[in-house]
């Protein structure tokens, strides 16, 4: 007789292979398989949903049918499966279908499904020694998003479609919500004024030292908090009736206020932390925290190193709170440790208890212990998850602010310091604010003025969106949740809606004209208010509180409505995007004028059909490489992309990314620097030194 093949006892099934890899190590006698993430989808080619049922129809993902195969036959050889996916709702759609697979090939195998918050041998043993029910009301939370993303993105893409003519472009219930938030401020921008004011600034002395002080108001009232905002004659002819003078110390005021810490990083708060002091996009963070998540090798062993990275949750564990304590009473001292432990309060309806803040598995793995066994960008970001964990549950600093009102009987002037008196939580967060102090000072005495300067100001247009600020607004307004914050982002910049400036994100020419074209015709979809309502309904639809076909009926009905109206007035949306010149057609004389096509804005006769005039728009700027023709904006065929090329193509073939600048370069006179990314660069000395680099 041959030899039986011995059964499995136990699969768990993940999505991850690197999560794979680091459970593999911990779990004896278990056989641990990757997914590769989703395993079925809503079909590419098809609409895929019922709108008569709202039942989606799901098919195997191109290229995954082997990998369930795989996971079937492992599944019909062992004794138990545990399907151990994400625990969001996108894990848990993952596990779903999974689960749907195994049972056609093995109907009655026991299915498990196991949590893991955080990927350690002790929390992945206790997850697998405790295994939960599939949670379908979180499946069909995450139904109903993908449908209702189905639905506005089949729906509504074309338009844009058939109205540009360019096949690259989309739309989407959060994608489209996040560029209006970049167009409507970049609209402010540009109706914003500039108003010129003139602040006044005193430098006096005492005991040999200087300090500053601001007008803060005129006359017999108390100064205000803010500087005094003068014209030019009133601040030159106060300036010259104080100089040489004294003032006189009228009050003095010492306050001692606590800071307290931030609490542990959620998934937008640790996006935004990582932007603005690591310069990470949002796409990079998750990618650094998800393999901080699922496993790294530090000190020879595969460990997670991060709780799961996905969450609204600011709550730390009672266990964890425990073990940070100890710590900071063993290294930072006793005198840092709170009486008791800090408690956040999660807010909205989002939060799920089992959650928890994105913190360190084990606060003994501090940033030091595993900096030389991450890569540098993964040790930066494990430090600011570290610091901000452990200084969570530390002592607020304290800060004493010293305030001094000084005036002469008209005008009145506030000299002001603050000194970190306890630097409690900063210890270890770092970032103290900054320390100055004012000399000893009496009321009543008068101090010497050494020089008064008028400041001209000028007011300033509120600033563009970083994506820290973006994911802010996004969290703020409760459009979108963590999982989307990244992707959304990423997909204005794919569909070439979003450009960077620095650190500043600003809408093109096309995310403008999208913009303008979607969102006086969508009116109610695309606003703000109804796209947090409806994640709301799917935090319901979790609940249990309502049901995902009845919600998706009633979205549908009013869509449909809408968007019938939207397809009869095509023609309409297209004139709309006609813009005049007050040039003529080189070849009838016709007006010409600028429209859309395939490959964006062009200038084209007015009389088209009948006069087929056209040409790029072009820069004004003479092509650094061949010198002849001059550079013109196009957008790429693949991928949507701007660049700028020659307009002597295909004879000429240079081309360039980047915006124009109005700065000319100082080394070649060129008349524009470039500006790309964080980088600004001269286009002719780029070139020349490409060509030198080549000869050499």
């Amino acid at each position: 007789m041959g030899k039986t093949k011995k059964r499995t006892k136990k699969l768990l099934i993940v999505e991850s292979p690197t999560k794979a890899r680091t459970l593999k190590r911990y779990l004896k006698g278990v056989e641990v398989l990757a997914s590769m993430g989703h395993v079925k989808d809503l079909p590419k080619s098809d609409f895929g949903v019922d709108l008569e049922t709202f039942e989606p129809t799901y098919r195997v993902l191109k290229g995954k049918k082997k990998v369930l195969d795989a996971l079937k036959k492992a599944a019909q050889e062992a004794e138990e499966v545990y399907l151990g996916t994400d625990p969001d709702r996108e894990g848990e759609a993952i596990a779903f279908h999974i689960a749907e697979e195994i049972r056609k090939k093995a109907p009655d195998k026991p299915l498990h499904r196991v949590l893991f918050f955080e990927i350690t041998p002790e929390a992945v043993k206790e997850a697998l020694a405790s295994p939960q029910d599939l949670d379908l009301r979180k499946v069909e939370a995450q139904q109903a998003r993908r449908i209702l993303d189905r639905i506005v993105g089949y729906k509504v893409s074309p338009v844009l479609w058939r109205v540009l003519r360019q096949t690259n472009l989309s739309a989407g219930r959060v994608q489209t919500v996040a560029l209006r938030l970049l167009c409507e401020r970049e609209e402010e921008i540009q109706a914003f004024k500039p108003r010129t004011y003139y602040v006044l600034r005193v430098v006096l002395e005492k005991d040999g030292r200087t300090f500053e002080a601001f007008l803060r108001g005129l006359g017999k009232k108390k100064p205000s908090g803010q500087n005094l905002q003068l014209e030019k004659a009133e601040a030159d002819a106060l300036a010259e009736r104080l100089a040489g003078k004294t003032l006189q110390v009228q009050e003095i005021t010492r306050k001692t206020r606590k800071v307290s810490p931030p609490p542990p990083f959620k998934t937008s708060t640790l996006q935004q932390d990582a932007a603005n002091r690591l310069r990470f996009s949002a796409a990079r963070t998750m990618q650094i925290a998800q393999r901080l998540y699922e496993g790294v090798e530090v000190g020879g062993k595969t460990q997670g190193l991060i709780t799961y990275m996905r969450t609204d949750s600011v709550r730390l564990s009672d266990k964890a709170v425990k073990a940070i304590r100890r710590w900071i009473k063993e290294h930072a001292g006793p005198e840092y440790l709170p009486s008791r432990p800090r408690q956040y309060q999660d807010r909205g309806p989002a939060v799920q208890g089992a959650h928890e803040a994105i913190r360190p598995t084990r606060v003994e793995l501090t940033p030091d212990a595993v900096k030389g066994d991450l890569e540098a960008d993964a040790a930066r970001l494990y430090e600011l998850i570290w610091r901000r964990a452990v200084a969570s549950q530390m002592k607020p600093a304290e800060v004493e602010k010293t305030e001094a009102v000084l005036g002469d009987g008209e005008a009145i002037f506030v000299a002001s310091a603050q000194k970190l008196t306890f630097d409690g939580f900063y210890r270890i967060y770092g970032d103290p604010p900054e320390t100055a102090e004012l000399p000893e000072l009496s009321e009543g005495e008068a101090v010497r003025i050494v020089s008064v300067e008028v400041l001209e100001r000028t007011t300033q247009p509120p600033p563009r969106y970083t994506e820290a600020t973006l994911v802010q607004t996004l969290e703020r307004l409760g459009i979108g949740r963590p999982s989307t914050y990244a992707p959304t982002i990423q997909t204005l910049f794919a569909r070439g809606y979003v450009e960077r400036m620095g650190r500043a994100l600003k809408p093109t020419d096309l995310g403008m004209t999208v913009y303008k074209l979607l969102i006086p015709r969508f009116p109610d979809l695309f606003e703000t208010s109804f796209t947090a309502r409806m994640e709301e309904a799917l935090d319901r639809i979790e609940s249990g509180e309502e049901d995902r076909k009845a919600l998706l009926a009633a979205f549908y009905k009013d869509f449909e409505k809408t968007l019938s109206r939207v397809m009869a007035n095509l023609d309409e949306m297209r004139d709309s995007l006609t813009e005049q010149t007050d040039e003529t057609c080189p070849k009838c004389g016709a007006p010409l004028v600028i429209r859309w096509g395939k490959y964006g804005r062009f200038i084209a006769c007015s009389r088209y059909p009948e006069c087929t005039y056209s040409r790029n728009i072009t820069s004004g700027l003479p092509c650094p490489a061949c010198g002849e023709g001059e550079l013109v904006k196009r957008r790429a065929r693949k991928g949507g992309r701007t660049f700028w090329g020659c307009s002597r193509y295909p004879d000429c073939t240079y081309t360039t990314r980047g915006t124009p600048t109005s700065q000319a370069c100082e080394v070649c006179g060129y008349p524009a620097l470039f500006r790309y990314g964080r980088k600004t660069f001269c286009p002719r000395c780029e070139l020349a030194k490409t060509k030198q680099e080549a000869q050499g």
